[in-house]
C-alpha cells in the first residue's frame, strides 16, 4: 500500500511538473518597450531657467492612445502591435518628450501645478496630435496643432498674448519597429523645435513662422 501511495504521489508531481513547463512554453514573451524620450543631459545644479512653462497632455486620436504600436498597413488597415509596445500610452509619451525637448530648446522649465520661478515669463502650451500614419519603410507622418499663450502676469503691454500653430511633418522610415520608432522620435523633435520657435517668437515680437497665426 505503501509503494502505491509513493508511486501515486510521484506521478501526480510529475503531472504537475509537466503542466507548469507547458504553461510556461505557452506563455507570451514579455512585450519590448520603447520610448520617444530621448536622454537629454541634465541642468548644471546652479543653471539659471529663463522661461517657464506649463505643458498640457497631448490630445491623439482614441485609436492612437494606447501602448501598442500602431502602424499603418495599407490605405485602410492599421496594426496594433501587441508585443512592441511604448513604455506608457502614446499621448503620456508624447507630453514626456515634447515636456523635455522644450526644457532643452527654452533654457525653461515645465512647472505643472507648481510655483513658477520668480523672474521669467510663463508660457501655457496645449498640443494635440491630430492624426498619425507610420508606414514602414516608408515614412512616418503627423497633423500637429498647438497653442502658445503668455501668462497675463508677464505679458508686455500692447504685445501679442497667443499663438495658435498647425503643421504637417513627415520623416522617412526605413523597414522595421526600431526605425519607426527612431523616425517618430525625430518627428517629435522637429514638433518641439517648432513649439519652442513659437514661443520665442511670441517673446520677442518677431515674424511669427508660416504655420502660426
Amino acid at each position: 500500500m505503501m509503494q502505491m501511495s509513493t508511486l501515486s504521489s510521484s506521478l501526480r508531481l510529475a503531472s504537475a511538473v509537466a503542466a507548469a513547463a507547458l504553461m510556461a512554453a505557452c506563455a507570451s514573451p514579455e512585450p519590448t518597450l520603447h520610448t520617444l524620450s530621448l536622454r537629454n543631459e541634465a541642468p548644471a545644479p546652479d543653471a539659471r531657467f529663463q522661461r517657464a512653462f506649463r505643458l498640457s497632455g497631448v490630445r491623439v486620436p482614441d485609436r492612437l492612445d494606447k501602448p501598442q504600436i500602431v502602424l499603418r498597413t495599407s490605405d485602410s488597415e492599421v496594426q496594433a502591435l501587441e508585443q512592441q509596445r511604448w513604455a506608457a500610452p502614446f499621448g503620456a509619451e508624447l507630453r514626456d518628450a515634447l515636456s523635455a525637448n522644450l526644457a532643452g530648446a527654452l533654457s525653461a522649465v515645465d512647472v505643472g501645478g507648481g510655483v513658477v520661478p520668480a523672474g521669467v515669463p510663463l508660457y501655457r502650451i496645449a498640443a494635440d496630435m491630430r492624426s498619425y500614419d507610420a508606414r514602414p519603410g516608408q515614412n512616418v507622418t503627423a497633423l500637429v496643432t498647438w497653442r502658445v499663450t503668455r501668462d497675463a502676469a508677464t505679458q508686455a503691454q500692447g504685445s501679442a498674448t497667443a499663438l495658435t500653430c498647425q503643421n504637417t511633418l513627415t520623416v522617412p522610415a526605413s523597414a522595421g519597429v526600431d526605425a519607426v520608432v527612431a523616425s517618430t522620435q525625430q518627428l517629435v523633435q522637429q514638433w518641439s523645435q517648432q513649439i519652442a520657435q513659437s514661443v520665442l517668437g511670441l517673446e520677442s515680437h518677431a515674424a511669427m513662422p508660416a504655420w502660426c497665426r
